[in-house]
């Protein structure tokens, strides 16, 4: 009990203040060769007894430039931040700005990767807890972290993304929860039901979910509801290669979720996700 005990009271001296939008994240850049990132990153809830997740999000192509700002500006952000806020999560939140004329495709996703790397590696975070969202453009180059770098992320919400030409093998090893609206008319639904298609034909997980009548902006505001972060963020990055079996589940105050990211309170014969890891129960 005193183990639990005190890193509740720990995250709570932590979380105490209330900040305005812009001060709770720093300014920060990371540089890669001549390749120079600008980022802001917000420590919610650190605590001395336990690492932090990481969490990155990739913001939308409205956002880009060099003043550090416009990427806080998405509605998601908010979203994201109150909730690991609100649930006393350590998390070291991470949002980059997108230069100019980029894209989170090209050169700049390995400048993102490694950045988010030198953070994993640092001893204070827990490398097998690393999530990355996004929302248009940033869902596209959630899509692209995924297949340029397999099995590093614990979890991803691509949301109102194109997966067009990336490796299904590759994002197979990561559990993805995406999100697209039936009125969106600017990304396509049946690109991303194909490309689910091939990532469960090779063993991965992908949970796509459709909101009817939600525009491409409607999409990329609204879709980081409880329920799906709940999900998100209850992976671990080992539970994706990890199956236990058994013939029964008892029941718990941890979560229990089927793969489509309901949580459930009976099992029947299935595949399950507790406390970060898949169970199968026969």
């Amino acid at each position: 009990m005193k183990r639990l005990f005190m890193p509740f009271m720990l995250a709570t001296l932590v979380c105490v203040a209330a900040f305005a939008d812009d001060d709770r994240f720093s300014r920060e850049t990371f540089t890669l060769g001549e390749a120079t990132l600008y980022f802001r990153l917000a420590d919610i809830c650190h605590n001395a007894t336990e690492n932090s997740i990481l969490v990155l999000y990739l913001h939308g192509g409205s956002a880009r430039g060099d003043d550090n700002e416009a990427q806080l500006r998405e509605a998601a952000v908010s979203v994201i931040y109150q909730y690991l806020y609100s649930r006393q999560i350590p998390a070291t939140f991470i949002v980059p700005q997108c230069p100019s004329g980029g894209g989170w495709t090209g050169q700049l996703r390995r400048v993102v990767n490694e950045m988010v790397k030198s953070y994993a590696n640092d001893g204070s975070h827990d490398p097998d807890r690393i999530y990355v969202l996004g929302g248009s453009m940033g869902g596209t180059g959630t899509w692209a972290q995924l297949s340029y770098y397999p099995n590093f992320y614990a979890a991803a919400m691509p949301v109102a993304g194109n997966p067009t030409g990336l490796d299904a093998a590759a994002v197979a090893t990561t559990p993805v929860l995406t999100v697209m609206g039936t009125a969106d008319n600017m990304m396509s639904i049946p690109t991303v039901k194909q490309f689910q298609t091939e990532v469960l034909a090779v063993g991965g997980t992908l949970i796509f979910e459709t909101e009817e009548g939600w525009s491409h902006p409607t999409t990329c505001e609204q879709s980081y509801t409880d329920q799906r972060l709940d999900w998100l963020f209850s992976w671990r990055r080992s539970s994706s290669t990890s199956l236990n079996t058994t013939t029964s589940i008892t029941p718990s105050s941890v979560p229990i979720y089927n793969l489509n990211g309901r949580k459930v309170s009976t099992q029947t014969k299935g595949i399950y996700l507790i406390n970060g890891r898949k169970v199968i129960v026969k």
